[in-house]
């Protein structure tokens, strides 16, 4: 998986590239809402899927552009719908997680910043855990909308029950694994900032924290689009 991830992001680094450098000059203009990242990484998960299917490559200018190299017109709004979805049952069951783990059972302080803070933090976990499962079952329509293959779920769940280990096991050491060692780093690079007496809010270091950020958030896609990519090229070859 992650040999293939690479030599997709070898071929299209450009496009990769043009991603992050958009959200970080962004985000020292704007402020950045959470629609606007999600549809760009949308099109960006819709782009990749197409080049590890469809061997499609793109330059760092097709991040908005209507038609893909051969001409054809990505379908776009079928994708943004599902990943709609897709990020709606992650946020339920983020929710759900929270509320009966930290809220019911720990007795959380809603009052208390820190322990909030902390307790949402913690409840991406179990709610990634439990998201995984979702998407090993029925996580091949996402490919399957990007090509304009047969996009049911019930399709996508005949995939899913064949391929669950493999997939889960791709989706938990590729961007599960890769986000949570990134975040990881990130606090890390953060705190010795701070103890090396630099100003985090300076423009330097906010840059660089902000290249890391989506470096790691563009990794996670890459890496979760080719684990859902490889599980319906194997199940569709079965």
């Amino acid at each position: 998986m992650y040999i293939l991830a690479y030599l997709t992001l070898k071929k299209n680094i450009a496009l990769f590239g043009s991603y992050v450098v958009l959200f970080v000059v962004a985000e020292q203009f704007f402020e950045i809402n959470i629609g606007m990242s999600s549809v760009i990484g949308a099109m960006l998960a819709l782009y990749t899927h197409r080049m590890i299917l469809l061997d499609e490559n793109y330059g760092a200018a097709d991040l908005f552009k209507r038609h893909g190299p051969n001409g054809q017109k990505p379908p776009m709004f079928s994708f943004f719908l599902v990943s709609g979805i897709g990020a709606l049952v992650f946020i339920l069951l983020f929710g759900l997680v929270f509320y009966v783990l930290f809220y019911l059972l720990l007795g959380v302080n809603l009052d208390n910043k820190e322990q909030l803070t902390g307790a949402m933090f913690l409840s991406l976990i179990p709610a990634a855990g439990v998201y995984g499962i979702v998407l090993s079952l029925v996580g091949t329509v996402f490919p399957a909308v990007a090509i304009g293959a047969d996009r049911s779920l019930k399709t996508a769940f005949q995939r899913g029950k064949r391929r669950f280990w493999k997939t889960f096991g791709r989706l938990v050491i590729g961007p599960f694994a890769f986000t949570l060692l990134g975040m990881v780093g990130l606090i890390a690079v953060t705190g010795y900032l701070q103890g090396a007496g630099y100003n985090i809010s300076s423009a330097i270091v906010d840059i660089l924290l902000a290249v890391l950020t989506y470096c790691i958030n563009s990794g996670s896609i890459l890496l979760a689009v080719t684990a859902l990519s490889m599980a319906y090229q194997e199940a569709e070859k079965a």
